[in-house]
């Protein structure tokens, strides 16, 4: 029996729509349009694998922006392995990456570039929206 196939559109569309308290589909997306009746028509003909999919892809997003204490406290540590090496009790953040050696630069700034991303995201959760 051939598998249904996911319809993309459909799976982002899922997934940008607001869950209600009681764990219902409100019918606006995320930052709180309402769908148009184009959209509603789409969510009707959903399948449950496409539901699947959109579940499956909500819990990665959550999981993904639950990595951000873990990448916060790594900054830290990052921040805290130098910042006895800088003079003074008063210092920026660029004198601290001064001192770094040249893997910690790289990693200070991938750890700023997924912190960055993650809060971005977590602030404006719409996705899949032009």
């Amino acid at each position: 029996m051939p598998h249904p196939s996911i319809r993309p559109d459909v799976v982002v569309l899922l997934t940008n729509a607001a869950p209600s308290r009681y764990g219902t589909v409100h019918h606006k997306h995320r930052d709180g349009t309402p769908f148009t009746a184009a959209e509603l028509e789409l969510i009707s003909t959903a399948t449950q694998a496409e539901r699947n999919a959109a579940a499956a892809q909500t819990r990665l997003e959550s999981d993904w922006v639950g990595e951000l204490p873990a990448l916060q406290k790594a900054l830290d540590a990052m921040i805290t392995k130098y910042i006895d090496q800088v003079p003074g009790t008063k210092f920026s953040i660029s004198e601290i990456c001064d001192v770094m050696t040249d893997a910690d630069q790289a990693e200070f700034k991938r750890l700023v570039e997924a912190i960055k991303v993650r809060k971005l995201f977590r602030r404006y959760p719409e996705r899949g929206r032009d």
